[in-house]
């Protein structure tokens, strides 16, 4: 980020995305109104300040002078707006995430911590079933889903790595290999992504994996039944063969089942002989961070209801969602602020047309309490003021 410090917010942000860095050659051909850039810029400040539609887009943009002096473009319509994000290649724009997510890893000295921990699963987004026939699933559902991998960290929200955006009728299994790259690191999955035979190329492969499993997937052969510790949530730790006489895993795994606060019984598998089943069984907890990913986006950003329903123009938003979404984490670091990442994006959104120095004050700002806060007191309550505009008739229960 740049140290002058009297630019817009919104410039501030812009500054993350290299122009050198990302080019558009093939898709800019003889443009001469709307760059790539221009627009992809456009809808990132769209999520960053929470514009929810391209006529907004478009009358923000006519209406602020600090963004038509940013993107060099006095004005645009709507439908220019609607066309070019539709014709993005999104393949350009994977990259650009994925150089800021590693800019984002590079500040945090945990990630390079030995035992990294990454989380895998999908959420799904409906979409209207008149306007996207392309994502049909059944005659109930019009949905795509994102298949993700988020890295957990302590003390923040977890990091998205790596996203594979598909229509609703594919299954997780059939994307997790491509989200699996690393062997110096924890996966863990939910019932999703049971197959055996990925179970045994793990084993093989040496990644190291907790995976949920249903009561129906019953052990074939116990190899050893390990001790389970007393007065804990461990129920049974054993080396064990999956499957039945038709279909079983090749090799051993792990098998630890544990009960949670309510006595429900987990059973997961994995691939950690050398973590004790507490370590499995608080590992596995740790999948909740993933679902807390998908509800803040989903809450935040704009994602849920998006602005194009053809399949380019929503993996297009939705990876232009996630770049908005890594802007933030950066100013977070950048900052030091104690705030949290969603009172951060918050802030941006406030100050997005605002000098920089203006939002870093407010970013760094101390809550300052001078009183020592309401205090209780003997006093009698004062009598309630009635309003007289508006009418209430009040009931007697039976």
């Amino acid at each position: 980020m740049g140290n002058i410090h009297n630019l817009s917010v919104i410039r501030q942000c812009f500054s993350y995305l290299s122009d050198h860095d990302v080019r558009f050659p093939i898709a800019d051909y003889r443009v001469h109104k709307l760059t790539t850039m221009q627009c992809a810029k456009l809808i990132i400040a769209s999520q960053l300040a929470h514009w929810g539609s391209f006529d907004q887009i478009s009358r923000a943009l006519r209406m602020s002078n600090t963004l038509q002096k940013d993107l060099n473009l006095p004005s645009i319509s709507a439908s220019q707006i609607s066309r070019k994000l539709r014709t993005i290649p999104t393949e350009n724009l994977e990259p650009v995430f994925l150089n800021l997510i590693a800019k984002v890893k590079q500040t945090l000295a945990s990630t390079s911590s030995s035992k990294k921990l990454r989380i895998i699963d999908s959420t799904s987004i409906n979409l209207p079933a008149g306007l996207a026939k392309w994502a049909y699933v059944n005659p109930k559902q019009t949905h795509i889903k994102l298949h993700m991998r988020v890295l957990v960290v302590p003390d923040i929200q977890a990091i998205p790595e790596s996203m594979i955006p598909t229509t609703g009728n594919v299954t997780d299994y059939e994307t997790v290999n491509q989200l699996i790259e690393d062997k110096e690191t924890i996966y863990v999955m939910d019932r999703g992504y049971v197959k055996y035979a990925f179970f045994d190329q793990w084993l093989e492969n040496e990644i190291r994996f907790v995976v949920r499993i249903n009561e129906k997937h019953a052990v074939l052969r116990v190899e050893q039944e390990r001790e389970v510790p007393t007065n804990t949530v461990i129920v049974r730790d054993a080396i064990v063969q999956l499957g039945s006489a038709y279909t079983q895993t090749e090799r051993t795994l792990r098998l630890v089942e544990f009960l949670d606060q309510e006595g429900r019984c987990y059973r997961v598998v994995t691939s950690c002989y050398d973590l004790s089943a507490l370590e499995v069984a608080e590992i596995y907890k740790q999948r909740w961070m993933i679902e807390l990913f998908f509800k803040w986006i989903k809450q935040h950003l704009r994602i849920v209801k998006v602005y194009s329903h053809e399949p380019q123009g929503v993996w297009n938003q939705i990876y232009l969602a996630l770049i908005a979404y890594a802007i933030a984490l950066l100013i977070q670091q950048a900052s030091g602020t104690r705030l949290t990442h969603w009172q951060v994006l918050q802030t941006v959104r406030c100050s997005w047309d605002k000098p920089f120095s203006l939002m870093q004050k407010e970013l760094r700002r101390k809550a300052l309490r001078s009183s020592r806060g309401r205090q209780k007191s003997d006093r009698p309550p004062k009598s309630v003021h009635i309003p007289t505009v508006g009418v209430m008739k009040h009931l007697k229960l039976t």
